[in-house]
Formats: structure tokens, sequence, C-alpha cells
């Protein structure tokens, strides 16, 4: 379960952009999170809330937005997202080149309360 060691990381993070900005409570978590990064919402979710009691960030409500792979077209200079295991252009048929491959995990925002 590799949600924990995010969630360490998360935490970590967030608690110190939270007392840079002056905050008294972080209030909520913006996560973008890549469809091939592995993480479970859920999980993430409940090894966040193990790890937060006593710090900025407990009782904190955690968002996550999924971004998907993206695919480059040599065929038709068009950008696709492929459906299933179907990596072929949607247009042309062209299996194209990845140009996002969608495992990212960044913080995107925190809602704080000064």
């Amino acid at each position: 379960m590799h949600e924990l060691s995010i969630a360490s990381y998360l935490l970590e993070a967030v608690e110190a952009q939270a007392r840079q900005a002056g905050a008294t409570r972080v209030v909520t978590i913006n996560l973008v999170i890549g469809q091939r990064a592995g993480v479970v919402d859920d999980s993430l979710r409940f090894s966040f809330d193990l790890l937060a009691p006593g710090t900025l960030a407990e009782g904190a409500q955690i968002n996550t937005r999924r971004t998907s792979m993206r695919f480059r077209c040599d065929g038709c200079d068009d950008d696709y997202t492929p459906g299933g295991e179907d990596f072929r252009c949607p247009r042309c048929g062209t299996v194209g080149q990845v140009a996002d491959e969608g495992s990212e995990l960044l913080i995107e925002s925190i809602e704080i309360e000064r």
C-alpha cells in the first residue's frame, strides 16, 4: 500500500506550505493524479486521515482530479486520449506517440484558514 508513503509526503508538503502562508488550518487539498499513477483515492484518504491528527491538516478534505494518457498522432497531427487498450488514433488509425503518460501526482492547490 504505497498510498501511506504518498500520504506522508502529502501531509509534509501541505503543512510546510500552510505554515509558510500563516494558516491555522488546512481545509481542502486539491490533487491532480494521472490515471497511470497507481493511486487508489480511498486508500490515500484513509492513509492521510491516519497521519493527520494533531496537524494543521487534520480533517482536511482531499479532492482529486484524474488525468488521462495523451497521445500525439504523427499521421493527422492530432492529440487524443486512447480508449482502453486501443492506442490507435480515432481519426486515422495510426498509433501515436505518448505525449503525456498520465502518471503525475501533483498538489494543485490547498485551501486554508488564517
